[in-house]
């Protein structure tokens, strides 16, 4: 695989990230559309590196936290986890941090999903902990991923799924909930499932999206704003 010096420029400059292992963190950064392949013919792209990363970064944000709330339970702190790692929070950073514009791909005008923003901040993470090591690692993430794109202070307050909180809170109130969603013929053809969220005989929410999950979680976070519905880390 090729070990460009411009990659290693932006890897050091915009990453803040200096290592003697080319091959790793270009690994790291080749997405399977490029069709590598290792000397024996298997796959070469940063597939092994993003599962590794995914298991070390939960292990990573599960210290960081155990320490930063040192009085919360084992519940909450699984769920402050949870939106940290969450598909969109990673793919959010991994955006931030502009990972896909040194990422080597088929051809970048294609349209991969935000998921692949997310893919490769945890195929660098994997590629870090084989280079330098869990302690330089951690010290990595914490400094250079949680601190600067997580608000660790209003992170109680950030709501992973608006229908889950929604229906905690109607059976926590013994209120009735429900969620009607149909397919709707809109003039738009991606935008097809229309979602109406009814309390005590009204609707009280409705949105429209692309998938039946994203219409319920469009319309369930308007319902948590007109009940004014909190949150909160015990």
């Amino acid at each position: 695989m090729e070990t460009s010096g411009s990659f290693f420029v932006t890897l050091q400059k915009k990453l803040n990230i200096k290592t003697q292992n080319k091959k790793l963190y270009k690994e790291a950064f080749t997405h399977s559309s490029a069709n590598h392949k290792t000397t024996a013919g298997d796959p070469l792209n940063f597939e092994r590196l993003e599962y590794l990363g995914d298991a070390i970064l939960n292990s990573i944000i599960a210290e960081f936290l155990f320490n930063y709330y040192s009085s919360a339970k084992e519940g909450s702190l699984t769920k402050l986890r949870a939106k940290i790692v969450s598909r969109s929070k990673l793919n959010e950073i991994g955006k931030e941090m502009e990972l896909y514009n040194i990422a080597e791909i088929s051809n970048h005008l294609n349209t991969f999903g935000d998921n692949i923003h997310g893919n490769l901040l945890e195929s660098l993470i994997g590629a870090l902990f084989i280079d330098k090591g869990y302690n330089k690692t951690k010290t990595y993430v914490i400094h250079n991923i949680i601190l600067p794109y997580v608000d660790i202070e209003s992170l109680d307050s950030l709501v992973l799924s608006h229908k889950a909180l929604l229906i905690e809170w109607s059976q926590k109130h013994k209120e009735s909930i429900e969620f009607k969603t149909n397919q709707d013929q809109g003039l738009d053809p991606k935008i097809n499932y229309l979602c109406q969220i009814i309390f005590q005989n009204k609707c009280i929410a409705k949105a429209k999206a692309s998938s039946k999950k994203k219409a319920e979680e469009k319309a369930a976070k308007i319902a948590v704003r007109v009940l004014k519905i909190k949150q909160r880390i015990e």
